[in-house]
């Protein structure tokens, strides 16, 4: 488990004048209050969850990083809380919360160890055995986390933009030679972007009930198809009352009570 995060140092390269920093921070002042406040207190609540997680108070761990969570996302709050889940018996929770973590911090190892070994202590097991170079070609476009790499992406394409403006304005070759970097790295954070949306998709859901039937529609009286159990990742391909129609890998498909399955990222 993670130790609390620690302040950053504050940059004692930068100067400011008193007069011109006093009038900023006036200024300034009712914005970042709210913002400094929920901070604190999200790292309040964050601190509480990891005492109580180390005195092996799993489920009061698991509501303190749920407040810690509601003020202000972090990698270390969704992995702790799924360390709790996954301490205190519940899997699927466990994964959707590691899975979280990982698009935050792509390059922490401990996420993803964390996550593979959930999926393999999970009952339902899948056997198919993923693409080696389509694993790599994932890696390398997944270095950067989501939100970085959409950021990038946005900054790539207007400074390539602006170089290529330049060509065409001046006539300078060396403005066209220029734009190349940036094109190309646009195009790097592009098809990174494009390959998380794939990652985050609201269809995406886990199993978080320790065992439930899936049906061949939406209601106790049709028909049993297979029985699934706490941990499986599934797709939600439809959804009718308070049933959705998931599907698993391997072809393992039904209905399921909507509320026997948790959505890993939820549509904004």
């Amino acid at each position: 488990m993670r130790g609390q995060v620690t302040k950053r140092q504050r940059d004692k390269g930068i100067k400011w004048r008193r007069g011109t920093f006093t009038h900023l921070f006036l200024c300034c002042l009712p914005v970042f209050i709210p913002v400094l406040v929920h901070a604190g207190t999200s790292q309040e609540y964050f601190a509480r969850g990891n005492q109580a997680y180390e005195s092996g108070d799993y489920q009061s761990a698991i509501g303190l990083y749920d407040s810690s969570l509601a003020q202000a996302g972090s990698a270390a709050a969704l992995y702790n809380r799924g360390n709790a889940c996954f301490k205190s018996g519940q899997v699927g929770r466990a994964i959707a919360d590691y899975n979280r973590a990982h698009v935050l911090a792509p390059a922490d190892r401990d996420i993803t160890n964390n996550l593979e070994f959930a999926r393999q202590y999970r009952p339902d097991k899948t056997t198919a055995v993923e693409n080696p170079l389509v694993r790599l070609s994932t890696n390398i476009l997944r270095v950067l986390s989501y939100s970085t790499t959409r950021l990038l992406a946005g900054l790539l394409f207007f400074a390539a933009f602006a170089t290529l403006a330049l060509l065409f304005v001046t006539g300078n070759r060396w403005y066209g030679l220029s734009a190349i970097v940036p094109g190309v790295l646009f195009l790097y954070c592009l098809a990174a972007t494009l390959s998380w949306r794939a990652d985050i998709n609201p269809a995406r859901a886990v199993v978080v009930v320790p065992e439930v039937t899936l049906r061949s529609g939406p209601g106790d009286e049709y028909k049993e198809m297979v029985v699934v159990h706490d941990g499986l990742e599934v797709t939600i391909a439809s959804r009718r009352a308070n049933h959705v129609l998931v599907q698993a890998p391997g072809g393992l498909g039904g209905w399921t009570p909507a509320a026997s399955v948790e959505v890993i990222f939820p549509a904004r």
